[in-house]
């Protein structure tokens, strides 16, 4: 074997011991060599062997006189970094909710075991439900900041968020909700634990209500719920219900000018957006956005009845959905960046798995707008046109209806090109 230098074993050395992974410092000396056996070396004296040995801890040299173990050097987890701006109290950011806000500050120093958040889609239900998490970790943490900042970007380890995969939650997911709901924190004193969307999976509520009824100390649940219905009744009356509303036309124009949007593309995205504040972020990201709208517009007039017209309209609309996501998939590429070097600064990736799947879920989302955005702009059109006196009010009520169906298509998950197929030629097959 070669040694150290390279040159071949010598008699009489020895190789240096490896180098260890967890070796920062200077590499060590080798050791000294051995001195040479003498044979006529004195024997060791066993009886003087047997009597060291019988010594007590307290009586033995070597022990005694033995330095304390080293200290842990310090998480970078624990040490909040000099060039991060604080982050502040998380409810702040919660935009047009003050009746919501006023509720959740008071439940911070005592807060219950199960909480209900109630309002329409684009609200800010989940947003609230991890700033309000982040404020409750921060509350029980010598480092705040970093409770705060990793709550803010779901990535704490004490929060979790069970997305669902399909239309709805499964039963097999909010069992492992409740699973983990035994398991102690990982990191501090508590645990939030985020099901958003309950109202998809109502019928999984009998298998939830024991939890929230006697959770374990250490955790709070957060449901999220677009409305209240029957099969939800008795575990919602379980939970501390927080009511948000959808945002108004200023309270959204406001955010996005505090957020740098210019004054009259704040205006188009505040009216366009129908109280969602995700869908005026997008559309006041989006160039575009004002243009797809004039295409709807043209789109209704091109239907003449014939299937070519109606699949010819089907592209338009579907690449008027991609056009509309590319803002999305923008700040989603941002988003990843972002958690990757959070993960390298606080030393965990807890919750990318989550994100990649927030991520899925949002592009389809958005797609769903789209559609729904150009649903209502032809609704818009037929309702003008009956009090313009230029479509009968029964071919109008056949294409309403028609525009229904199809909103109500898309909202079971149904699949885009064939609702729209389907739309479109009910439409042509109307058309004045």
């Amino acid at each position: 074997m070669a040694s150290a230098s390279g040159g071949d074993d010598q008699p009489g050395t020895t190789e240096p011991a490896a180098l260890s992974l967890f070796d920062f410092d200077d590499p060590p000396a080798p050791p000294e060599p051995p001195p040479p056996l003498d044979e006529a070396a004195e024997q060791p004296d066993l009886q003087e062997l047997a009597t060291e040995s019988a010594r007590t801890p307290a009586e033995s040299p070597s022990l005694a006189e033995s330095p304390p173990p080293a200290p842990v050097a310090e998480s970078r987890l624990d040490t909040p970094q000099a060039d991060e701006p604080p982050v502040g109290n998380l409810l702040d950011g919660i935009v047009g909710q003050s009746a919501a806000v006023s509720r959740l500050r008071s439940a911070l120093e005592s807060p219950l075991p199960a909480y209900l958040f109630v309002g329409p889609a684009g609200a800010g239900l989940r947003s609230a439900a991890c700033r309000f998490a982040g404020e409750l970790l921060a509350a029980r943490s010598a480092t705040p900041e970093r409770e705060r900042r990793l709550a803010l970007a779901e990535q704490h380890p004490d929060l979790l968020v069970f997305d669902r995969v399909g239309a709805a939650m499964t039963a097999e997911q909010v069992r492992d909700a409740v699973r983990a709901a035994a398991v102690a924190p990982a990191a501090g004193e508590l645990k939030v634990i985020v099901l958003p969307e309950v109202d998809r999976a109502a019928l999984i509520a009998p298998i939830l209500l024991k939890s929230v009824e006697e959770p374990p100390p250490s955790c709070v649940f957060m449901l999220l719920a677009d409305e209240i219905n029957r099969p939800m009744e008795t575990l919602a009356s379980r939970c501390v219900r927080i009511d948000f509303e959808a945002l108004g036309e200023a309270d959204l124009r406001a955010l996005l000018v505090a957020e740098g949007i210019d004054g009259s593309r704040a205006d188009f995205a505040a009216v366009a957006a129908g109280g969602s504040i995700d869908r005026a972020r997008l559309l006041a990201s989006d160039a575009d956005a004002a243009s797809r709208i004039d295409t709807w517009r043209g789109m209704r007039r091109s239907l003449d009845g014939t299937a070519s017209a109606a699949m010819a309209a089907v592209d338009t609309a579907l690449e008027a959905t991609e056009q509309a996501a590319a803002p999305l998939e923008a700040r989603h590429q941002t988003e990843r960046a972002d958690a990757d070097e959070r993960a390298e600064l606080y030393g965990t990736n807890f919750g990318r798995s989550s994100l990649d799947e927030r991520h899925r879920r949002e592009l389809r989302r958005v797609r769903i707008d789209e559609l729904t955005m150009g649903f209502a702009v032809l609704s818009a059109q037929i309702r003008d046109e009956v009090r313009n006196a230029t479509l009968a009010a029964e071919t109008a009520a056949e294409q309403l209806a028609a525009v229904g169906d199809a909103a109500e298509a898309l909202r079971f998950n149904a699949n885009q090109r064939l609702t729209l197929s389907c739309l479109f030629i009910r439409l042509g097959r109307t058309s004045p």
